[in-house]
């Protein structure tokens, strides 16, 4: 875990010198004032004892020296080391969020969007501290324990072997009760990004979770989780308490045989004056970073187990969706579609679910196709692959000719205007909504598009009309009138190709209504694939397919499908007999 963590500190920070002039700064001023100042002292005292003023008063004035010199070049490579540090933060938050959002849709239908959100502040301010600490806390530390260890060695080398062997007997304990704990530190901090992805999950649900009448349920597993994480972290205190009085004996013995054998030197007074101060004010510095020294490494053993999870969703390049390395230019005119030899597959956890063996289909530049078929039998999955959300195993899909693998993916999507089954608004205003593809856009074309759609109307009559906040996932506004909002995007986004992924599939029948309508206006010339559950929103299309576990089993307009008296009469004799019986 640690050397993961370390690898890509090196390959983050560690690849700005300003960070390293930073600890190099810190370690001269830890040097002089950990190290350098006790030797004065310690021969400002010697040179007292024996009458010397004159050499006592030269140690004060090159330790005040000393001392503002390393203070100012610490100051200002520690001013700029922060300045270098937050840019490589900002990097980093930049790098893992894109990271993140070019992953396969697999991959965030099996998350918590508030586990990941927790995971990404963790990484990010875990990442920031440590290098941090290496040059503050960690660096101060280490120079307090061993340079001391070295300066009792030529003073004394029998105290100078107490104190290194008191340090390393230290360092090697506390290491390893902090690896007993680990277990337990991992769970507290698993615990807590779990309880992070709940709530988000229930605040984003609000209206679901305060309908189910479940509230208490709910509390109880928040609290549950709650006594998880409380219990994780006693353990972890449990051990470090425990394992604190053996270290707490070996200490106290071996310090005190560090003052006896001071005491026991043979040397001259002066000598053993300055032994006897060296020893006292080392091992009192070596002690007083010891005690600190769980604490320490309690806090950066923490700080890596809080980055070690986000570290495999960074290497994990296998649910990535790549981009070529020389994309092709992309500018698509006609927008047709073809499908050549589609395999598409997934594995969600232990189960492999085939979706298209040998899928092929082919639309026309402005043609107008319908999918539909029962659920499940890959019509979302279709506009997912043309989307690039998922990657195909095999097979191309091209436009105009170009395979959409070898162009950038924000170019692809740039040209495909698609409007998803769920409703998705951001928490701003309409017109922003709107104009989201298109923040050039200006108030007269938003308004167009919103005609199109057939919202100008209701927004119309909202509190601030397009400037009235639509709040979180569009919570203000009724579902039609999300799903209108989110259409009307579509179309000043201007581009060849409009996908509807059963966009009316989960709106009342009214709205259904107004948007099978207006859909001849919106689709216009541009080629359309309409997904649709409700198989009266494509009858007018060009063609419509039919799709049942992953193959076109029926496809041609819709008087030609009725007259087979196939799959897809069944489905409409089955739909429309059900609106009659409503």
């Amino acid at each position: 875990m640690n050397k993961d963590v370390y690898s890509h500190i090196l390959a983050t920070y560690g690849r700005r010198p300003a960070v390293w002039l930073a600890v190099a700064a810190e370690g001269l001023r830890g040097f002089i004032g950990r190290v350098i100042t006790v030797v004065l002292l310690a021969n400002m005292v010697s040179s007292v004892a024996i009458g010397d003023f004159d050499s006592a008063q030269n140690m004060i004035v090159i330790w005040a020296i000393l001392t503002v010199v390393s203070g100012l070049l610490a100051a200002a490579t520690d001013m700029y080391a922060i300045w270098v540090e937050n840019h490589v933060y900002e990097d980093l938050m930049i790098e893992y969020y894109t990271r993140l959002t070019t992953k396969d849709m697999l991959f965030f239908r099996n998350q918590h969007a508030g586990y990941l959100a927790a995971m990404f502040r963790q990484y990010l301010d875990s990442a920031l501290l440590i290098i941090r600490m290496i040059r503050g806390d960690l660096l101060r530390t280490f120079i307090s324990l061993t340079f001391p260890a070295v300066v009792l060695l030529f003073a004394s080398w029998q105290v100078g072997l107490v104190a290194t062997a008191l340090i390393l007997l230290q360092g090697a304990y506390m290491v390893w009760v902090s690896r007993k704990a680990n277990v337990w530190r991992q769970e507290s901090h698993e615990v807590y990004r779990e309880i992070s992805g709940e709530v988000a999950d229930d605040v984003t649900n609000i209206v679901a979770f305060k309908a189910s009448g479940k509230e208490q349920e709910a509390r109880d597993r928040i609290a549950k989780l709650r006594k998880r994480e409380t219990w994780a972290f006693w353990m972890r205190r449990r051990v470090t308490i425990s394992y604190n009085m053996p270290r707490m004996v070996v200490t106290t013995a071996l310090v005190a045989l560090a003052f006896w054998l001071a005491l026991e030197s043979e040397s001259g007074v002066q000598q053993t004056v300055n032994t006897l101060v060296l020893t006292i004010t080392y091992m009192f510095q070596i002690l007083r970073n010891l005690d600190d020294l769980p604490d320490l490494i309690f806090r950066h053993d923490d700080l890596i187990t809080k980055m070690h999870p986000t570290l495999a969703i960074i290497s994990n390049k296998d649910e990535d969706v790549k981009d070529p390395k020389n994309p092709l230019s992309f500018k698509p005119s006609r927008g047709a579609i073809s499908i050549r030899d589609l395999d598409f597959s997934y594995q969600d956890g232990k189960v492999n679910t085939t979706v298209f063996k040998k899928f092929n289909l082919d639309i026309a530049g402005g043609e107008h196709v319908g999918v539909v078929g029962l659920s499940g039998a890959g019509k979302s999955t279709l506009a997912s692959l043309l989307m690039r959300f998922d990657d195909i195993q095999s097979g191309e899909i091209l436009i105009d000719g170009v395979n959409i693998k070898d162009v950038k993916q924000r170019d692809l999507r740039s040209h495909i205007a698609y409007v998803p089954q769920e409703p998705l608004l951001f928490h701003r205003s309409v017109h922003d909504n709107i104009a989201y593809h298109d923040q050039s856009a200006t108030k007269a074309d938003v308004v167009k598009a919103a005609k199109a759609a057939h919202a100008h109307d209701f927004i119309k009559e909202l509190p601030k009309k397009y400037e009235t906040i639509v709040g979180e996932r569009g919570v203000k506004l009724s579902g039609g009138q999300k799903q209108r909002v989110v259409i009307a995007r579509a179309v000043l986004k201007k581009t060849p190709i409009i996908v509807f992924d059963e966009a009316t599939s989960a709106l009342d029948s009214e709205s259904e209504h107004i948007i099978q309508r207006a859909l001849p206006d919106i689709i216009g010339d541009h080629t359309a694939l309409i997904i649709a559950h409700r198989l009266s929103t494509v009858a007018r299309l060009d063609r419509i397919i039919v799709i049942d576990n992953g193959k076109i089993v029926e496809q041609g307009s819709h008087e030609q499908l009725l007259k087979t008296k196939g799959r897809y009469h069944s489905l409409w004799k089955r739909q429309t007999s059900e609106e009659i019986d409503l």
